[in-house]
């Protein structure tokens, strides 16, 4: 749009062109890959079970899915964040801008599991919701997560960004 307003411009004469210069950005020929269903059903399998980490990785998924959220935004929801009876999440994103990502009931199942083992855990006090093995659950804790995960169901190199274009899908 605007290369044709300052095309227009320099044609009549008004300004020179600022964008004559300017070359087209570089567009990545291979998209980020998806999580593929059955690759999504396997990952959900290797997850259950009743203990504290698979109860976590099971609700950091669903959110994941049902969210598109962010790593950082997932890693930093604190437990006042989360609104269970409207299954909302209120998380910081980019530019320190608030806002409200609604997500599913089973979604909100898994965290509501998630949250009962929390309650047993050493550093149930703290106010972050996602708590590993030292505390707080960090953002490379989560992809940590995911990549063990991931290859012990065959999918290799598993990352958060993935699950913001399995999202989309």
């Amino acid at each position: 749009m605007l290369r044709v307003l300052y095309r227009w411009l320099e044609e009549e004469e008004e300004l020179p062109n600022p964008m004559a210069r300017m070359k087209p950005p570089i567009v990545p020929e291979q998209p980020v890959p998806i999580v593929p269903e059955d690759g999504l059903r396997r990952l959900l399998a290797a997850c259950a079970g009743r203990g504290f980490e698979a109860r976590r990785d099971t609700a950091i998924i669903m959110l994941l899915l049902d969210t598109g959220i962010r790593r950082a935004e997932l890693a930093n929801i604190q437990l006042d964040h989360l609104d269970l009876d409207y299954e909302v999440v209120r998380v910081l994103a980019k530019g320190q801008v608030e806002r409200l990502l609604p997500f599913g009931r089973r979604t909100a199942q898994a965290l509501d599991r998630y949250l009962r083992v929390r309650a047993r855990h050493k550093d149930a006090a703290l106010p972050w919701l996602w708590l590993g093995l030292k505390g707080r659950l960090t953002a490379w804790g989560i992809v940590l997560m995911l990549r063990r995960r991931g290859r012990q169901v065959g999918l290799p190199d598993l990352h958060p960004h993935q699950f913001r274009h399995t999202f989309a899908h």
